[in-house]
């Protein structure tokens, strides 16, 4: 590091190339004394956010002389773009005040800045050099996703930085197509073979998302589109596509890719399920959901593919056939290679049927999650026409050569569980028999176990709920997001007790963010790209 160098520009100086307190003027006789300069105060070296922080420094200048005279000083600092060559300096004055004040709205990375004091009456410059750390603070954090209040979508972020204060970031999407109607926000972690890892779903169309921790505000990739990926030949497969689930998607605070070695993706959409092999390139053929394949016939999927969310890889899922209203998985040991479904090898009523036709009146899927407590159970919520609800509770596949392995059915006592049938939210807590739900203002913890009902008015409607292991592995952890037209959007975050006699609810006291937004979506993300 350069710290203090003297710069002289007289001639005397530079022919015997010494630096001297006092120059004598043998035809005059006049001792000419030379303020010798010293730079101090700065430190080694400064980490702040990329586009958020400002970067302050006040160093402390020493003069040689007494009695000298700041204001016959000028001051210069100098960014450095490319610190790391010696041969391609590119430097850029950005201040010329004694005290740096320095918006650091720069990418991410290693910068060089340099402070220089120059001695207006002899011309003599002396500098310092330090080093800027710049991170991003769009590695590590939440997406909040939802409309604005002229219905256009919009974009913040929750700033997790390691070692530094959470931070909301609000408006990082530019949205310059303007869409509207935020329907789902869906992360898969990684970017394999130019294939895009954020995608934005709303009511009518998915939009491509830019999510490099690089950049300060985000828009849509227009180039990247659902369509340039997927080449059915069916007659029976519907364009437009319109995406519901890419999964498996991440495990873990680090966001670990869940397809791991196999590179195994599934495209859900609204009526087909298609599923590839991202290690030679991303390319999807015809829908696997069918009974056959050599039929153009296609059931419709509920867009959850289950598999053990305590897994950090995942080889195999199973899925709900809506039309044929059974459970069934992918036709081949390898998942990527399937052409069709099949029902589970296996059927019997305890504690519930594969094959929801068996029952009368026959049961439909409601909602379905798979959760992290007990080793990854997943969880199915049921409904019939004579509007009765049971909780499904059944571990997924990890293989082709095996069926779900079913844990318990449980009916919903609607004489307990308060507006249930009129929830339009639901979540699992693993960890116990509990499901939460939402109705308009309130939010409900209902144990179908004991029976029990706990309410909590959130005093705005509940536009998001959800439980959140991802950024902590706690299958406790819960997050509602409300959203009235006085104080807009907010974010809180719970715990509830693993305890098998009460139903204890606890807030996140910190975990509270104030947003624009009308918030539909919540999604961890822990990535450097």
């Amino acid at each position: 590091m350069k710290k203090n160098k003297m710069y002289a520009i007289f001639i005397v100086l530079s022919i015997v190339g010494l630096l001297f307190s006092c120059v004598e003027d043998k035809g005059s006789k006049i001792t000419l004394d030379i303020n010798e300069i010293e730079i101090s105060g700065i430190e080694f070296r400064y980490d702040k956010t990329s586009y958020f922080d400002t970067l302050k420094v006040s160093p402390v200048i020493d003069c040689s002389l007494e009695g000298f005279s700041e204001d016959n000083l000028e001051y210069a600092w100098f960014f450095c773009q490319n610190s790391e060559s010696l041969s391609n300096h590119k430097h850029e004055q950005i201040s010329s005040e004694r005290d740096l004040v320095y918006k650091v709205n720069v990418p991410p990375g290693m910068y060089t800045i340099y402070f220089q004091v120059t001695d207006k009456s002899t011309g003599v410059k002396y500098d310092h050099s330090f080093s800027l750390y710049a991170t991003s603070q769009f590695v590590r954090g939440f997406y909040l996703y939802g409309d604005k209040s002229d219905g256009t979508v919009g974009l913040d972020f929750v700033s997790m930085p390691m070692g530094k204060d959470t931070t909301l970031i609000k408006d990082i999407f530019i949205n310059s197509l303007q869409i509207k109607g935020a329907k789902d926000l869906i992360f898969t972690g990684h970017k394999d073979n130019g294939y895009n890892a954020l995608w934005a779903v709303t009511r009518d169309n998915q939009y491509s998302i830019e999510y490099s921790a690089q950049l300060e505000r985000v828009d849509v990739i227009q180039d990247q589109k659902l369509e340039d990926r997927i080449y059915p030949t069916l007659s029976s497969v519907q364009r437009p596509f319109h995406l519901m689930n890419i999964c498996p998607g991440t495990w873990g605070p680090n966001c670990i890719s869940l397809s791991g070695e196999a590179r195994m993706r599934l495209i859900v959409t609204e009526n087909e399920i298609f599923t590839g092999n991202m290690a030679f390139s991303e390319a999807y053929g015809n829908p696997i959901n069918r009974d056959n394949a050599n039929t153009d016939q296609l059931f419709k999927p509920y867009p959850v593919a289950f598999y053990s969310a305590a897994e950090s890889s995942v080889s195999y899922v199973c899925f709900f056939d809506m039309t044929n209203h059974c459970f069934k998985k992918p036709g081949h040991r390898i998942m990527s290679s399937a052409t069709k479904c099949d029902k589970p090898s296996v059927d019997s009523e305890f504690p519930f049927y594969f094959d929801q036709n068996k029952y009368t009146p026959v049961r439909q899927i409601v909602y379905g999650e798979n959760g992290y407590g007990n080793n990854g159970r997943s969880y199915a919520l049921m409904n019939d026409a004579d509007g009765n609800y049971w909780v499904y509770a059944f571990t997924a596949p990890m293989e082709y050569a095996s069926d779900p392995i079913k844990h318990y059915a449980s009916q919903i006592d609607l004489s307990v569980a308060t507006d249930f049938a009129r929830a339009a939210h639901y979540a699992f807590f693993s960890e116990q028999m509990i499901i939460l739900y939402s109705v308009g203002n309130l939010l409900y913890a209902y144990d179908y176990n004991r029976h029990d009902l706990q309410v909590i008015d959130m005093g705005a409607e509940i536009t998001y709920l959800a439980m959140e292991h991802q950024s902590t592995l706690s299958p406790s952890d819960f997050i509602v997001a409300t959203y009235d037209d006085f104080e807009k959007g907010v974010v809180r975050k719970y715990s509830i007790a693993d305890d098998v006699n009460t139903i204890k609810i606890v807030p996140y006291e910190r975990a509270v963010w104030g947003t624009d937004l009308k918030v539909v979506k919540i999604i961890w993300k822990y990535s450097n790209y």
